[in-house]
């Protein structure tokens, strides 16, 4: 039989996979590791005189809609005075409002919402944005935005952002609370949604390994189980908020407080199971298609094609490791790389607005 380099791409993509599936279920992935940040990266926070956009404490989201939030909580979004945002992330929030015409999507802005239309690409993208109906741009100013909840005292100590990574343990706090306010499904930003999201459980978590359920996609309810929930996440970070170990705020907390109410379970067999008290939990391939330790298969041209319809097969959405692929560049012209064949799909209108590169 002629081997051919098409049998070959799909024997190895075959080979990733069940190895990926063997790692996640006989051996711990462990969280990566990531140099120490500083809270001056989240001097903008400070700015409370500047906000355009409306301000979501003021303008909350309709209660009779599943809604879906993104959270912008680092200064990067406030650049030359106005509001900026990245390729990538505009491409997270355009595939989430396409593929769900009936869920309103919110993009919150923790930096001064200040528009200004000087035709770059970032004010290109915002405008492609806001043609969207179900899209809405909406800053949160965060001293308002704590006050009455279980870690307004936890932040007002500053313990949070004297932490080693206070970026991090910000967005880990502010999406829980986005939740426990107003409910609904949280993305973080370096996401593709392939799929809708409304067959998704009201309550829900996605497992990134056999023992960790992280905090980058999850859902749930504006009342009931789970507010709950999250007022116990809530509380548990306000009374053992950690702030040396990068992920102790978040998929170490998610984990923990999910355990709690199906303690009968270890770890492995609780994530494997995916369903307890009202919660499930989603497989790895449902959102994290690829373990941190592949991201680069994301953005390589070899096996482009069965990367691509190996997740449009398996997962909700592509989750692609920003902390790690932030700084890897794709031509506009790499028409072979997966992630840009995904994002020339389901998010179109930021496509045509690259300038040359993603």
């Amino acid at each position: 039989m002629k081997v051919t380099r098409r049998y070959l791409q799909v024997l190895l993509v075959s080979c990733l996979i069940i190895s990926t599936v063997l790692l996640l279920r006989y051996k711990n992935v462990t969280l990566p590791a990531f140099e120490w940040s500083s809270a001056d990266e989240l001097f903008c926070h400070d700015i409370s005189d500047q906000a355009a956009l409306p301000d979501i404490s003021q303008h909350p989201p309709n209660p009779n809609k599943r809604n879906i939030f993104f959270l912008e909580t680092t200064c990067n979004s406030f650049r030359r005075g106005k509001l900026f945002i990245k390729a990538r992330q505009a491409c997270a929030v355009e595939s989430a409002a396409r593929l769900n015409p009936d869920m309103d999507v919110h993009l919150l802005f923790a930096s001064p919402g200040i528009l200004k239309d000087e035709n770059t690409q970032s004010d290109r993208l915002l405008h492609s944005l806001t043609a969207y109906p179900n899209v809405k741009l909406l800053h949160f100013d965060l001293q308002q935005f704590i006050q009455d909840s279980p870690v307004e005292e936890l932040w007002s100590s500053g313990r949070i952002k004297e932490s080693r990574y206070p970026v991090a343990h910000v967005s880990d706090i502010l999406r829980l609370l986005t939740l426990w306010k107003f409910g609904g499904i949280y993305l973080d930003l370096d996401v593709i949604v392939l799929k809708s999201l409304t067959t998704l459980p009201e309550n829900f978590a996605g497992a990134q390994s056999v023992d960790l359920v992280a905090n980058g996609v999850m859902g749930f309810s504006r009342t009931g189980k789970g507010h709950q929930y999250m007022q116990e996440c809530l509380e548990d970070a306000a009374l053992n908020f950690n702030g040396i170990i990068w992920g102790e705020n978040g998929p170490i907390l998610i984990t923990r407080n999910i355990f709690k109410h199906c303690s009968k379970f270890s770890y492995p067999m609780l994530i494997r199971f995916g369903i307890c008290d009202e919660f499930r939990i989603i497989p790895p391939s449902g959102f994290y298609l690829l373990p941190y330790q592949n991201w680069q298969l994301f953005f390589e041209e070899d096996l482009a094609g069965n990367i691509v319809s190996y997740a449009e097969a398996n997962s909700y959405l592509v989750h692609v490791w920003n902390k790690l692929s932030l700084n890897w560049t794709i031509l506009k012209r790499d028409l072979n790389v997966p992630y840009l064949q995904l994002a020339t799909k389901y998010c179109p209108g930021v496509v045509r607005e690259l300038d040359v590169e993603f």
